[in-house]
């Protein structure tokens, strides 16, 4: 998914580290980097977006490579939780961290697999695994040997809570959760303190100067709310806001089996069960991110909760009930342990049925990734197309002294081999195929300026016909001089069932072309996938 819906372009959020840089302000002070962002302070995400500005040329690639490394670590932690606090081995523990992996990367949450400034989702829930593993590793180590203070696991959780807190607004919520914890598990008083006051100076030091934002100054009924922290948590399973009220069922069912375990929490403290107490606590935190969610934007209505970049904190929600099952059914002996096995054999179903939805998902993304090219290519060009830059940015004048930016810099597409073949010569620039190689035509052409010599948006579609796979890029050349840059990637289904050989639906293109005028034809090109950079003609426009 990351792959196919690649742009080098940021979208949207993406974009304040280079607003800022092109208002003439530097990023790289603490001023900027603690300022807050709508309703979160977010100094570590920052780090992230000005590493890949300053040192990856703001392609993107480093945020989501990071994305996709956090939720590998986060992966690896709730293997080690399985091992080590639960004591897991086996077909048990490979059961975990399989349903781990099935929440942690499952596609439903597409909105933060393939938009980089997403690492600010995706990192609150590793710095909270931390945070309750260090809480808990100090409390069993201290009921292990009560003579020595273990101060490096408080240190540990507290550095977890920080980093929460400096990531996204509900990092907040860990303060809280630690502190009554740290009663429950009846821990000694220096290191209650320490809770206190460390979650004390964080939460003051972040509503320093803190503004609400004008967006959230009102909170929904008590009913609205309700059913919208239902179906946030209950989407995970039906997908479509069409059916929310089956989500508002599946989701109650869940807060139900959560109450359940919560209720248990004093005999799981009895019996010393390590791991059911972190997941516990780790369902506790989400549930209280998925309510202050809901208080800021229950008044958008139910439908609203359905959005993608949601389900990182629901899936994780569910994970954690998964794996509280699993633990409570490997505790059950009786008949060879067969509800272990009728559980593992419905979680297999579940993994089955969801792999058969994941169309759904891909198709969102794809043709986001591709409108989000297709705007690049507007901008690359200079060609403002309204329809594709708003999949980009929502202010146009802001947009435009931040493209003005970017090229100046040579960054994010203009970072891109294919930005800088506009206005060459077309054969000293790209090596020529045989028209045989590839497959394509002209669809539509739309006029965008009513100048003497206009510029146009052509669509159409392109296929390689020895990779059996649509192009890289699409380039116009006027009188053997490219005029033109288009992006791959639409969606056209009756291209693969007019033609079966074609393996692949997205093969449309749009491309943008400068000054048109006279007689001679537009000749459209296809940029082969690979080196040197070879083109092929794909059709040509009058």
């Amino acid at each position: 998914m990351m792959v196919t819906t690649y742009s080098p372009l940021p979208f949207w959020d993406g974009w304040i580290q280079v607003m800022y840089s092109a208002e003439g302000g530097n990023p790289l002070t603490l001023d900027w980097i603690w300022s807050q962002y709508n309703e979160h302070r977010m100094p570590i995400p920052k780090l992230f977006l000005l590493a890949d500005l300053h040192w990856f040329h703001a392609t993107q690639v480093f945020l989501l490579c990071s994305i996709f490394v956090i939720l590998l670590l986060q992966l690896l932690v709730f293997a080690w939780m399985l091992r080590a606090l639960g004591g897991w081995r086996g077909s048990l523990w490979r059961t975990g961290v399989g349903l781990s992996a099935f929440c942690l990367f499952c596609l439903s949450q597409w909105e933060n697999l393939t938009w980089g400034m997403q690492v600010c989702f995706v990192l609150p829930g590793l710095f909270a695994s931390l945070a309750f593993i260090g809480l808990l590793q100090y409390w069993t180590t201290n009921w292990q040997s009560p003579q020595s203070r273990h101060w490096g696991y408080l240190l540990l959780s507290i550095a977890g809570a920080l980093c929460a807190s400096w990531c996204y607004a509900n990092g907040n919520l860990l303060w809280p959760i630690l502190v009554v914890a740290a009663l429950f598990l009846r821990l000694d008083l220096p290191a209650v303190l320490t809770y206190v006051v460390a979650g004390t100076l964080s939460t003051t030091l972040y509503l320093y100067g803190y503004i609400r934002p004008a967006s959230n100054t009102s909170i929904g009924s008590m009913p609205a709310n309700a059913k919208y922290l239902a179906a946030y948590f209950g989407s995970s399973w039906v997908g479509t806001s069409q059916h929310y009220r089956l989500a508002e069922g599946v989701g109650l069912i869940g807060f139900g089996l959560a109450f359940f375990f919560v209720l248990g929490l004093r005999s799981y403290l009895g019996d010393r069960r390590v791991l059911s107490i972190q997941l516990i606590l780790l369902m506790l935190f989400c549930l209280a991110s998925g309510a202050v969610t809901t208080l800021g934007r229950s008044q958008l209505g139910v439908p609203q909760a359905f959005s993608s970049r949601y389900q990182t904190v629901a899936l994780f929600f569910w994970c954690c009930l998964g794996l509280l099952v699993l633990d409570s059914l490997s505790r059950l002996k009786f008949s060879g342990n067969r509800a272990l096995l009728i559980a593992q054999a419905a979680l297999l179903v579940i993994m089955i049925v969801g792999a058969s939805d994941v169309g759904t998902p891909l198709i969102r993304a794809r043709i986001r990734g591709f409108r989000l090219n297709a705007g690049a290519m507007s901008l690359a060009t200079d060609i403002t197309d309204r329809d594709q830059v708003h999949w980009v940015y929502w202010g146009s004048r802001a947009l435009n002294r931040a493209n003005q930016y970017i090229r100046e810099k040579g960054l994010s597409i203009y970072h891109e081999p294919i930005a800088g073949l506009l206005g060459q010569p077309l054969e000293s620039s790209v090596k020529l195929a045989s028209p045989d190689r590839c497959s394509g035509g002209v669809e539509s052409t739309t006029r965008m300026s009513a100048s003497e010599y206009p510029s146009l948006r052509i669509t159409g579609w392109a296929w390689d016909n020895k990779l059996q796979e649509p192009p890289a890029a699409i380039i116009a050349a006027t009188q053997g001089t490219i005029t033109g840059l288009g992006a791959v990637g639409d969606f056209r289904p009756m291209q693969k069932a007019s033609r079966p050989w074609m393996a692949a639906n997205y093969l449309g293109y749009t491309a943008y072309v400068q000054n048109v005028g006279g007689p001679n034809p537009i000749e459209i090109y296809a940029i082969l996938k690979g080196r040197p950079t070879t083109a092929c003609l794909v059709g040509s426009q009058k």
